[in-house]
């Protein structure tokens, strides 16, 4: 019989990418995980993972085992919500990234309402980063995130493509210097927007850098600077540099819903998934 701890914090790993970062949501140390996971592979007498440098790679095994180990987890939390159900519930803690918190948070928070009714909610904001560290520590129960490459992290709720946005059209004229307010540096955007310039030859200064997106926002719609933002973000107001203007091509990130190893008593991962996914659909038909 598969212990279901062991499982859980097979799909820590599975999800972070690492027994260090699975060690933090499972409230144990980086080798009390490895000693698990050789024993989960004991007592299969498979092979589940592969290390290539820093990152896991699941053998062709340990694929098989992931949507077992979900369906199991499901059940066994759901079973643990339903029996411990004593009518007393305990705040939702929710993470957003800041650039975030108007394009994707309030339909997540809609669905949370329509399927949670009287589930309060306390929402803490900052960078994917900051959040992964929190969720890891137990101090949220789920996050909005950007995706980090190579990684099957979370649930999709969007597939989206940064766009450059400005005060107008004159603040991108090829013989002026770009003035960016950007994102910090750790965000693909950043680095792209940066990169492409200077391999462009295109005269640029960065202004500003800063992980809070309102500023950023303000500072472009002040008229001080060029930015840029995944497009679900954009409000109304500010414009869009069309691709003809020939500034680098954005990234496309995908924008997930992760949640903690162990979950809030109310909500399984049933119930995760299908927040989840009812709120991929807001988001798709919004677009």
């Amino acid at each position: 019989m598969l212990d279901h701890e062991l499982l859980r914090t097979f799909i820590a790993a599975v999800d972070t990418g690492s027994f260090t970062r699975a060690a933090a949501q499972v409230f144990r140390t980086q080798s009390a995980v490895s000693m698990q996971m050789k024993r989960l592979e004991e007592q299969l007498n498979k092979r589940l993972f592969l290390k290539e440098g820093r990152e896991l790679q699941l053998t062709d095994e340990g694929l098989k085992l992931v949507s077992y180990a979900r369906r199991i987890m499901k059940l066994h939390d759901e079973a643990l919500g339903v029996l411990g159900a004593d009518g007393e519930s305990r705040p939702l803690l929710l993470g957003c990234p800041d650039d975030y918190v108007t394009g994707v948070l309030p339909q997540l928070l809609s669905e949370i309402q329509d399927q949670l009714p009287g589930m309060q909610v306390q929402v803490r904001t900052g960078t994917s980063a900051q959040l992964r560290e929190l969720i890891d520590k137990g101090e949220l129960d789920l996050t909005i995130l950007t995706r980090r490459p190579d990684r099957e992290e979370g649930y999709l709720l969007l597939q989206d493509k940064g766009v450059w946005v400005a005060p107008t059209a004159d603040f991108v004229a090829p013989d002026r210097t770009i003035r960016l307010a950007l994102v910090e540096p750790d965000c693909k955007f950043h680095s792209t927007a940066v990169d492409g310039l200077i391999k462009q030859g295109r005269s640029f200064e960065v202004s500003c850098i800063s992980g809070n997106c309102a500023l950023l926002i303000e500072l472009v719609r002040r008229g001080e600077a060029v930015t840029t933002l995944s497009s679900c973000c954009v409000p109304a107001d500010l414009y869009r540099v069309p691709a003809s203007f020939g500034l680098p091509d954005l990234p496309t990130v995908e924008i997930v819903l992760q949640s903690a190893a162990r979950h809030h008593p109310d909500i399984g991962s049933d119930r995760i998934a299908r927040l989840a996914q009812c709120t991929a659909e807001q988001l798709q038909a919004a677009g």
